[in-house]
């Protein structure tokens, strides 16, 4: 097992051009402190949207509760010959080979039952701290037996399922246990079509939100949580316009534990209902529905795993080697490539008892100070 206490920096590919390719650990976030009073800290980590609309709001219901893990982080970044190479490969005066790096980080060790039994603490705490921030909250174990929720999440996306970011990053997706997730966020793009079409007829996952709304005169509110293990920035792919040389290609990586997300309220007093093709419809127009979110990762410097491997596959290393090879060949063709590529993979063993407690304080933190910011305004 090879313990590597940074990223480690990639080979640089250069033929007669400073081409660079690197892979470098950037600065940890700033820590949550749970010691400090949550409202003391809420200005510094939550943001608000139409919050305004807060007033009155006094009796809610959490209609829907998600919670995302990162399992696996990726980002890549390319060198390019931009303008000038162009114009010269005609002139067969470039020897010039560029080079996209490609970095990933596995999260290994998590097992989805603990994942679901965190999720689960997770929602059952939000409700919690909605509560002692001073909101009357309608129990959950009412909101389930209600017909509407019991037809959301009939007709919802079952849960777990991944949710695919750009390039290789995945996440995995949670509800409680037992209930499916109806979040627009998480839908397919033709599930998305499915949802437009179903509110013609009124039994869109809004529409079913708002008639549950009104049934038990609440406002509704919505959690989604990301619960992340790294964070992965690059320096891009291309320079301005393609038209100046970006002679580096950097993916920085920071392996530390963080808490993102937001609150969503539905007033039931900005509610509007209707009749339309024959059956009633109601909304919250979206301008109207304030959101307390984190406008920063609340993040924990403890270390929450055993090591960090190599994990670069052998075919990894076979196509970063070919196309290397090739690049180098091109250049000494006297042309501009740009087919090298350097893969690099990584493994973070997690150590499931730390990372469990370090989640837990961080959803706790973000979910008070966003519920204490809420109740201040309404």
């Amino acid at each position: 097992m090879n313990t590597l206490l940074s990223a480690r920096v990639i080979p640089s590919l250069s033929v007669l051009a400073l081409v660079i390719g690197c892979s470098s650990t950037s600065e940890s976030l700033p820590d949550y402190n749970p010691a400090t009073n949550a409202a003391a800290q809420a200005d510094s980590f939550i943001y608000a949207e139409n919050e305004e609309y807060m007033k009155g709001v006094n009796k809610i219901g959490v209609m829907s509760c998600n919670v995302m893990f990162g399992m696996t982080s990726s980002a890549s970044a390319s060198t390019s010959g931009g303008f000038r190479a162009g114009a010269t490969r005609a002139t067969g005066t470039v020897s010039r080979s560029d080079v996209k790096i490609s970095v990933t980080y596995t999260a290994s060790g998590l097992e989805e039952t603990e994942l679901q039994r965190l999720a689960d603490q997770a929602c059952e705490n939000a409700e919690l701290e909605l509560s002692n921030a001073g909101f009357e909250l309608v129990p959950h174990s009412k909101i389930k037996t209600n017909k509407y929720y019991q037809e959301l999440h009939a007709g919802g996306q079952a849960s777990p399922f991944e949710f695919k970011g750009k390039g290789d990053t995945r996440y995995l997706v949670l509800g409680r246990n037992g209930e499916t997730i109806s979040d627009p966020r998480y839908i397919s793009t033709a599930s998305g079509f499915s949802q437009v079409f179903k509110s013609i007829g009124g039994d869109s996952s809004e529409q079913i939100e708002d008639f549950l709304m009104k049934d038990l005169g609440m406002t509704g509110v919505n959690i989604n949580l990301l619960i992340d293990f790294a964070s992965l920035q690059s320096d891009g792919d291309k320079s301005f316009a393609g038209l100046s040389n970006k002679d580096t290609a950097k993916v920085d990586a920071s392996i530390q534990l963080s808490v993102s997300g937001d609150i969503r309220f539905q007033p039931i007093t900005q509610q509007k209902c209707w009749s339309e093709w024959g059956k009633e419809k109601c909304m919250v127009k979206p301008s109207h529905q304030p959101v307390f979110g984190s406008k920063r990762d609340v993040a924990s410097s403890t270390i929450f795993y055993e090591s960090i491997e190599d994990a670069t596959t052998t075919a990894d290393k076979v196509t970063s080697g070919l196309t290397k090879t090739l690049g180098f060949l091109s250049a000494l063709g006297g042309t501009s490539s740009s087919v090298a590529r350097d893969i690099t993979r990584y493994q973070v063993n997690i150590i499931p008892t730390v990372y469990e407690t370090e989640s837990k304080k961080l959803t706790n933190g973000l979910v008070e100070m966003a519920a204490t910011k809420a109740v201040s305004k309404k």
